[in-house]
C-alpha cells in the first residue's frame, strides 16, 4: 500500500517531468466543501431533514419543498486559509485570505389547486460547493540528495529528451556523446517548496420539489457543476560544498490548470410522521466531468527556460453519494420561541472514483487502479442546531468526515461552526462563521514526508427577500 502511495504522490509532484495524471484531481472534484448561505454554514451543513434553504438543492432537493414563499438570495464572505507545514523538525506558516463568493440563488413558489399538492417549487442556483484557495510553503536544510539527480536526469533519459528545461537553462549538461551530469554532483543541499492553489468549484443547479400535505416533501435537482483549478509550484534547491559555501541555485516553477463542466443529478424526499419529527433521504448520481488539463514550467539558472506541454483532454467520475437526515423541530412557524436540532449522514466511497481516456486504455486502467488503491470509502456526520427567539435565530453545528484515503495519508476533516440569522415577513439577513481544519500530506521527490495542517475561517453573510 505504500508503494501505491508514494507513486500516486510522485505523479502528482512531477506532471510536467512524467507527462502524467494525478490520481489526486479526482478526489479535490467529488468532495466538496462548506459554503453556500450562511445558515448552512452556520449549521456545519446539517439541513437534510430541515430544509427551508437554497444550499438544500445541492443535498436534499425535498428541503425546497419547504417554502411556502418566494425568495431572491446572495451570499458572499471572506475566506482565511492558514496552513502549516512541518518537514524533518523545521516548521513554517503561510497563508491565503481573499473574498468568499457564496451563492445567488431564487426559489419560485406556487400555490398548487390540488387538494393534495399544496405547493410546488422551481428553483435556480448558482452555489460555491468548494474553493481551492490555499498556500503552503515547506523547507529542508542539510539534504543529502539533490532532486536533480534523483529525478531530473533519470527523467530525461527515459524520454530521451534533450531540449528539456533543465538542459537548456544549464543546470544539466549534455556532452557530445550524449551523456548527462549536474551541476550537483554532491554537496548538502537546501530545499524550498511552495505551493498555491486558486480555484473553485461552482455548481449551476436546476430544481424541481414539491409539498404534498405538509407531510411528504420530494424534490430533484438538474446540477452542472463548472470548476477550475489552478496550482503554481515553485521548487528552489541551493547547493553547499563541504566548507559549507553557496555553489549553485535554481528555481523549477510549473502551473497546472484544470477547467471542467460536469453533470449529476440529485432526488430527495423528506417524510414528517409528526410535526415534530423528519426524516430525509437523497441520492446523487455520479458527477462526469469532461476536463481540460494545461501544464507549463520555466526553470531559472544561468538562463530561463520554459515549455508548454500539449493540453491533455480526459473525463472524471465521480462516486455515487447517499445521505440520510433526521430533524426534532421545536414550536411551529408562529411561534415566539421554538428551535431545531438536526443530524446528517453521507456516505460516499471514494475508491469508485474513474478516469476516462480516449485514446490511451493501458494508462487509463493503471491510474485507475491506483484511485481503487489509493482511496476508500469515507464517511460525514453532521450536527446542526437552531433556536428561535422571536425573529433572531442562533445556530451552532458541528462536522465530522473521515479519511478519504488509505493509510499512510490523513485527511480527516472537522468543522466547527456558529451564527445567528434575522428573518421578517420579506427580508432575510444571516451571518455565519465556520472553522474547518484538515490534515495531509506532500511528498518529496526522495521519500520525505511533510505533515500539513490546515485550518480554513469563513466569515459568511447572506441577505434574501421574500415575496
Amino acid at each position: 500500500m505504500k508503494k501505491i502511495f508514494v507513486l500516486a504522490l510522485s505523479i502528482c509532484a512531477f506532471a510536467g517531468l512524467k507527462a502524467q495524471v494525478s490520481p489526486d484531481y479526482s478526489l479535490w472534484l467529488s468532495q466538496y466543501g462548506l459554503n453556500g448561505t450562511a445558515n448552512y454554514i452556520s449549521r456545519s451543513g446539517a439541513i437534510g431533514a430541515v430544509g427551508g434553504d437554497v444550499m438544500s438543492s445541492h443535498f436534499n432537493p425535498a428541503g425546497l419543498g419547504l417554502y411556502k414563499k418566494s425568495e431572491l438570495t446572495f451570499s458572499s464572505g471572506i475566506n482565511f486559509n492558514f496552513t502549516d507545514a512541518n518537514i524533518e523538525g523545521l516548521s513554517l506558516s503561510d497563508d491565503r485570505t481573499g473574498f468568499n463568493y457564496g451563492n445567488f440563488a431564487l426559489v419560485g413558489t406556487i400555490k398548487a389547486e390540488n387538494t393534495g399538492l399544496k405547493y410546488v417549487q422551481l428553483s435556480f442556483g448558482i452555489n460555491r460547493l468548494k474553493n481551492f484557495n490555499s498556500r503552503k510553503t515547506m523547507m529542508r536544510n542539510s539534504v543529502s540528495s539533490s532532486f536533480i539527480n534523483d529525478v531530473v536526469l533519470d527523467a530525461i533519459v527515459d524520454a530521451q529528451d534533450t531540449e528539456n528545461d533543465f538542459i537548456r537553462a544549464g543546470v544539466v549538461d549534455l556532452d557530445s556523446n550524449y551523456i548527462l551530469s549536474s551541476i550537483y554532483e554532491s554537496g548538502t543541499f537546501s530545499q524550498l517548496k511552495t505551493i498555491k492553489e486558486t480555484g473553485y468549484i461552482n455548481e449551476f443547479s436546476f430544481s424541481f420539489s414539491g409539498n404534498v400535505d405538509d407531510w411528504f416533501y420530494f424534490g430533484t435537482t438538474f446540477g452542472m457543476p463548472c470548476a477550475y483549478y489552478k496550482s503554481v509550484s515553485s521548487f528552489s534547491e541551493e547547493r553547499f560544498d563541504a566548507a559549507g559555501e553557496s555553489n549553485g541555485y535554481y528555481t523549477y516553477n510549473e502551473i497546472q490548470e484544470l477547467s471542467t463542466v460536469g453533470v449529476n443529478f440529485k432526488a430527495g424526499v423528506i417524510v414528517k410522521p409528526i410535526n415534530m419529527l423528519r426524516f430525509g433521504l437523497a441520492i446523487h448520481t455520479p458527477t462526469y466531468y469532461a476536463v481540460e488539463d494545461n501544464y507549463c514550467s520555466e526553470v531559472k539558472y544561468n538562463s530561463y527556460a520554459g515549455s508548454v506541454a500539449p493540453t491533455y483532454e480526459y473525463a472524471i467520475q465521480s462516486p455515487f453519494r447517499f445521505l440520510g437526515s433526521m430533524a426534532l423541530v421545536l414550536g411551529s412557524n408562529s411561534s415566539a420561541i421554538g428551535g431545531t436540532i438536526s443530524a446528517d449522514y453521507e456516505f460516499a466511497d471514494y475508491s469508485n472514483m474513474r478516469y476516462r481516456f480516449d485514446n490511451d486504455l493501458l494508462y487509463e486502467n493503471e491510474l485507475n487502479t491506483v484511485v481503487e488503491d489509493l482511496f476508500r470509502a469515507a464517511h460525514t456526520l453532521r450536527v446542526g442546531g437552531e433556536l428561535k427567539l422571536g425573529m433572531i435565530a442562533l445556530r451552532c453545528g458541528y462536522s465530522f468526515m473521515s479519511n478519504p484515503y488509505n493509510e499512510p495519508n490523513d485527511a480527516t476533516m472537522n468543522t466547527m461552526s456558529a451564527g445567528f440569522g434575522y428573518k421578517t415577513k420579506h427580508y432575510v439577513f444571516d451571518l455565519g462563521y465556520a472553522n474547518i481544519r484538515t490534515n495531509g500530506n506532500y511528498q518529496f521527490y526522495d521519500g520525505a514526508i511533510a505533515s500539513l495542517e490546515k485550518s480554513n475561517h469563513i466569515v459568511q453573510a447572506t441577505f434574501g427577500i421574500r415575496f
